[in-house]
């Protein structure tokens, strides 16, 4: 690519930057692409739901609310990559194979802490260039089970030692066009391969 040609490439990214953070801030968020914020504004777009402000949230442990039931949500996303999209459609699309994927509470490390994610409701989202591909209503019973996020406080309550108390992380299983039924269900699911 000619110097020219990347000048204009890098104006035009410039522009399209500066533009959706004045829309960001149209819609009350100071940095939208601040730790993803856009993926949450998206997908509770969709949910119905209104994202916080700030990326610590209003209410701790949480990222959203429905404001029609007062229910507090934890959003959870992850970017598919080129190498792992189209597996993850013959999975979501087509009920073909299995794929995993995973979800990082960062503030999960105390048996405190997991405890307080049983009172809100967890959203995982696979997300390709910015679009929602899949949603997934995760169950909060397993999300805080001796399978989810207790299982690391139950490893550091018996003396195992982690380098962090970040990246306390629990497993999302797809397959057959969903998720495995213990984890949680599909709520949305966009097929962008058309």
């Amino acid at each position: 690519m000619k110097t020219e040609q990347r000048e204009k490439l890098y104006d035009r990214l410039e522009y399209h930057i500066q533009e959706t953070y004045k829309i960001g801030q149209e819609l009350g968020y100071e940095d939208i692409l601040e730790k993803g914020k856009y993926k949450e504004v998206m997908i509770a777009r969709i949910l119905g739901h209104r994202v916080f402000p700030k990326s610590t949230g209003e209410e701790e442990g949480a990222d959203a609310i429905d404001e029609k039931t007062g229910k507090l949500w934890e959003y959870k996303t992850s970017n598919v990559t080129r190498k792992f999209f189209h597996k993850l459609c013959a999975v979501v699309f087509d009920a073909a194979g299995q794929f995993a994927s995973s979800m990082t509470y960062n503030n999960g490390y105390s048996r405190a802490k997991v405890n307080s994610y049983k009172d809100i409701g967890h959203i995982h989202s696979l997300v390709d260039k910015g679009i929602p591909v899949v949603i997934t209503e995760m169950n909060t019973d397993y999300i805080t089970s001796d399978d989810g996020l207790m299982k690391r406080v139950l490893k550091t309550e018996g003396g195992h030692k982690y380098k962090s108390t970040n990246g306390n992380s629990v497993a999302v299983h797809y397959e057959n066009g969903g998720v495995r039924e213990s984890e949680g269900k599909v709520i949305y699911k966009n097929d962008i391969r058309k």
